[in-house]
């Protein structure tokens, strides 16, 4: 899983839109099996090696699709807009063609902030509902599975802990994760490279929203790699709270 958009304050404490702040938060997962996952780490590195000469990378360096459009800082500063596009296109490509299953969840901030106590964090809201997402597709594949998560340190953990128990009272029943094998894994992406499609997935999503779907092919591209579960809020597997 990767996010993209600022899951911050987007109303102040009188009710003001906070200049800056994200009108969107999404967090993208892309569910694999062992042998894919270790396929597209392969493909991502011959991604980076295509465009890219050694010399020209830093130290754990991670494909990230921001930077990669914007092409001001190194490396991507040393390709031309074609091949940024380029780079773009064989990073969806790979998305596309593989053996993989898309989840996503989006939460529209401003709404978000005015109906939930701020106590409320919303990325730990959007990782509890990946989390049930993810353990209804395991569901169906008589399967375990986990979750790994790139910025999951031990100040998130702690959100997600208090969401869930305060959802839970909410709901009058805990979310079912039995599939789901342990808590959220810590990750890094320049380790496990299929984190780097999470960030491209989840751009390309957060865009597609902010946007009002003008920009959209992107997330068009891949949406058809979506999971499916019947009570999703539009039926591709992508949810937006």
């Amino acid at each position: 899983m990767d996010e993209s958009g600022d899951p911050g304050y987007r109303i102040d404490e009188i009710g003001n839109v906070i200049e800056g702040s994200s009108k969107y938060f999404t967090l993208a997962g892309i569910i694999v099996d062992d042998a894919e996952k270790d396929r597209l780490d392969g493909c991502i590195r011959e991604i980076i090696s295509k465009y890219f000469r050694p010399d020209q990378l830093y130290s754990g360096f991670k494909l990230h699709y921001n930077p990669l459009i914007q092409g001001k800082s190194p490396p991507y500063d040393q390709l031309t807009k074609v091949d940024r596009i380029r780079l773009a296109d064989d990073v969806f490509a790979t998305i596309r063609e593989s053996n993989c299953s898309l989840l996503s969840v989006t939460i529209g901030l401003e709404h978000y902030r005015k109906k939930s106590p701020r106590s409320m964090d919303p990325k730990a809201h959007s990782m509890l509902t990946m989390l049930e997402m993810f353990q209804k597709f395991l569901a169906t594949k008589s399967s375990g599975g986990f979750a790994v998560y790139e910025r999951f340190n031990k100040r998130e953990r702690k959100k997600m802990e208090y969401v869930m128990r305060n959802l839970t009272g909410r709901r009058h029943h805990g979310p079912e994760l039995g599939n789901v094998r342990g808590s959220i894994r810590d990750g890094d992406p320049a380790k496990e490279p299929i984190l780097q499609l999470a960030d491209f997935f989840a751009y390309a999503t957060q865009k597609m929203h902010d946007t009002g779907r003008q920009k959209a092919d992107r997330w068009k591209s891949i949406r058809r790699k979506y999971y499916n579960p019947t009570d999703a809020h539009d039926g591709i597997g992508h949810v937006i709270i």
